[in-house]
């Protein structure tokens, strides 16, 4: 499966922690992907992230906490973190191949 960066605006629930909160997916691929969200979990968290694909199938992804805008100095405006794909669905799998046609 091709690792290029797919853009998306996908609504997400993620819990990392104690965190729960929401975000838009910005961008995939099949290792990662791009979170922007005003609540930004640490560098290093496990977390776990739910969202419909635009076929309506639920999605679950599981990884870490790569990098996060806060740690690299980046401004609130464009607030997120990347996740680090560690255990991905089938149904993230069929979402990479559907969105890369």
């Amino acid at each position: 499966m091709a690792n290029k960066r797919i853009r998306t605006v996908i609504k997400t629930d993620f819990v990392a922690g104690d965190l729960k909160a929401q975000g838009k997916i910005r961008n995939l691929c099949a290792g990662g992907l791009f979170v922007r969200t005003p609540v930004v979990p640490e560098q290093g968290d496990s977390i776990r992230l739910r969202f419909r694909a635009p076929t309506g199938t639920r999605v679950d992804v599981a990884g870490l906490v790569w990098w996060t805008t806060v740690e690299r100095g980046l401004n609130d405006r464009q607030a997120g973190f990347g996740v680090r794909v560690l255990d991905a669905s089938d149904d993230y799998e069929a979402l990479i191949k559907m969105l890369l046609r």
